[in-house]
């Protein structure tokens, strides 16, 4: 989590100083005017790194390491970022964490069985909220000034999902999709669309249900490390960052696609389940001995 704190602080540091002081590192064209994209490029990706950067200062500063008051500062002009990016999605993944951390705590100091009852009551919480949401999803996503084609993507998916039932067990191939004559028509149509704006569906599209399920079989794995790590070793917040950098990728990979390719989220998946299997193959061998 150093190293990570390292990179994206630098990061988080160039983009407030070259945004603010530097010619062209704020959206002009019309449909982005004035948004924040600083050292990325892009206002979403400023976002979704400063989401990563908000996460982990705010981890490492609740932590109570020796710079405390640099985590927070960081943190602070991390949240400053991702508001002046204007990228909702960022900012529904930092109110996610944050709200997430009473749960987490709470979850450590009960028994076993209070430890199923949380967590059954909080997957009816997310059913339950997720049913309403779409029942009033006209009022929900208009507040954010978006609309229900999450513009424009939820059209591009039904075509995906036609495209992905041509193909389903296999799929086309690693990256074999968007360059095929059978993405041509689906082009034509969405000229703007490289991949299929969810990380799920283009995986789906790519490896078909059997590279689908091998990868559902290693993110089971991986929440199960995460949650045995929140209930069993946890001592200070930071503890709790693989569930949380999982939480991320889930809420990013809906609207992006993100998943098996050279990217921070990526990244980031494959470094922390190494280091949590590592970690649990020492604990193993540990009690073995013992």
């Amino acid at each position: 989590m150093r190293l990570i704190a390292w990179a994206l602080g630098i990061a988080a540091s160039l983009s407030i100083i070259f945004s603010a002081f530097v010619p062209g590192y704020i959206h002009e064209s019309s449909e982005l005017l004035g948004m924040w994209s600083g050292i990325y490029g892009h206002k979403n990706e400023l976002g979704y790194m400063m989401a990563w950067s908000a996460g982990v200062f705010l981890h490492l500063a609740l932590s109570g390491h020796r710079y405390r008051w640099l985590m927070w500062a960081l943190c602070g002009i991390s949240i400053c970022l991702i508001i002046l990016s204007r990228s909702t999605t960022s900012l529904t993944i930092l109110l996610t964490m944050i709200l997430l951390l009473p749960f987490y705590r709470s979850l450590k100091k009960t028994n076993y069985k209070l430890q199923v009852i949380l967590i059954t009551s909080t997957l009816m919480f997310l059913m339950i909220s997720s049913i309403l949401l779409l029942n009033n999803a006209d009022t929900v996503v208009g507040t954010s000034g978006k609309d229900l084609t999450f513009n424009g993507r939820s059209d591009l998916w039904d075509l995906v999902i036609s495209k992905i039932l041509e193909r389903p067990w296999l799929g086309y191939g690693f990256s074999g999709f968007w360059t095929s004559n059978a993405a041509s028509k689906l082009r034509a149509t969405y000229d703007w669309a490289s991949n299929a704006h969810n990380g799920f569906l283009e995986l789906l599209l790519e490896l078909g249900f059997l590279g689908f399920l091998t990868f559902a079989a290693g993110f089971v794995r991986f929440f199960a490390m995460a949650l045995t790590r929140i209930i069993s070793v946890a001592k200070k917040p930071e503890d709790y960052w693989p569930m949380q950098m999982l939480i991320i990728i889930v809420i990013v990979n809906f609207s992006e696609a993100r998943l098996l390719t050279p990217s921070w989220n990526w990244l980031m998946y494959v470094t922390t389940s190494l280091s949590l299997t590592v970690e649990y193959q020492r604990n193993h061998k540990k009690i073995l001995v013992n």
